[in-house]
């Protein structure tokens, strides 16, 4: 297989990607971070803002696929919006047009968006959201993940290069610990630990097991594409109280109830995002894009919290409790 780099390859879902692909056999993986950084892989620096940066670690690197994760969060764009335009709009053009000096020797493109471009659930009437359904983001981070999928189907158009974008909403799990729907694994955490949590939201949410979104990014930069497509990730709706209740029964399972003081806050807001994202267009290209239940996910995640508790990795002051 030919080398990957990978932007944003220290966070939450580049651990995961770069998991995913290492069991299926890619050992020529490269991450690019703005410390040059990242756990277990080699990496170059480039903060993807700096095009003359990225050029630079693009062609260092010469990578045949590209998976570009790097981005600020929600709440770093609404505090920082010019620093968020500058990475979530400009260092996507940054990687963009480094990609396409690559010419033939790029094989794939793979950027991650956002289910962030949709607007609040009742806004649409069908039984699931689907990727043809209008965009209407509530937010600075959706429309720039908008502008970041209207340049990947323009590099497509440019370069010939198959090019992705993948659509996602609440990732969930072991390495997740920033942004409002970060929430979901402070609960599961707040159960490894012991202590009170409230979840400051009601109302249904669309999850995504963080093993679910690698293999998502991973089957996407290696399985056979032709084209430029933008896709829905495979995930689960369910109501936030429902995925609550879930933690406490996962919890009862591994003989730790007493500890799960998991609940909704009484000054809850509603879930401020989109849910019932469809999934066929995606399983359709790729069927074999798995899906984790979320009773398996939550209980895989309780048990690797639980470990880092024991071991001492994982602490309150850490988890933000």
């Amino acid at each position: 297989m030919e080398r990957i780099l990978i932007t944003g390859a220290s966070g939450c879902i580049g651990q995961a990607t770069v998991a995913w692909l290492r069991a299926r056999g890619a050992d020529d993986i490269v991450g690019m971070t703005r410390t040059g950084e990242a756990e277990g892989i080699e990496c170059v620096a480039g903060d993807v803002s700096d095009r003359a940066a990225v050029e630079a670690a693009v062609q260092k690197v010469r990578p045949g696929r590209i998976i570009h994760l790097a981005a600020f969060q929600t709440p770093d764009c609404q505090a920082q919006p010019f620093r968020g335009m500058e990475i979530n709009v400009g260092g996507t053009e940054n990687v963009l047009r480094a990609a396409a000096s690559l010419g033939k020797g790029l094989k794939r493109f793979v950027f991650a968006s956002s289910a962030a471009v949709y607007g609040s659930r009742d806004l649409y009437v069908g039984a699931n959201v689907t990727e043809e359904d209008p965009c209407r983001p509530p937010h600075l981070y959706g429309f720039w993940k908008i502008a970041g999928e209207g340049m990947a189907q323009a590099f497509e158009m440019e370069t010939a290069v198959p090019t992705i974008s993948l659509r996602l909403a609440t990732t969930y799990g072991p390495g997740r610990d920033r942004g409002l729907t970060a929430a979901p694994t402070t609960a599961i955490k707040a159960a490894a630990l012991g202590v009170p949590f409230a979840v400051p939201y009601f109302g249904r949410e669309h999850y995504h097991f963080v093993e679910d979104v690698g293999a998502g990014f991973g089957v996407g930069a290696t399985e056979e594409f032709a084209g430029y497509g933008v896709f829905n990730l495979r995930g689960t709706t369910a109501k936030v109280s429902d995925f609550v209740e879930c933690v406490r029964r996962c919890a009862e399972e591994q003989g730790i109830g007493d500890q799960a003081k998991v609940t909704l806050a009484e000054d809850a807001d509603v879930f401020p995002f989109v849910c019932d994202l469809a999934a066929d267009a995606i399983v359709n290209a790729f069927p074999e894009m798995p899906l984790t239940g979320l009773k398996d996910g939550i209980g895989k995640s309780l048990e690797v919290f639980r470990a880092e508790v024991k071991e001492g990795v994982l602490t309150r002051e850490g988890a933000g409790l």
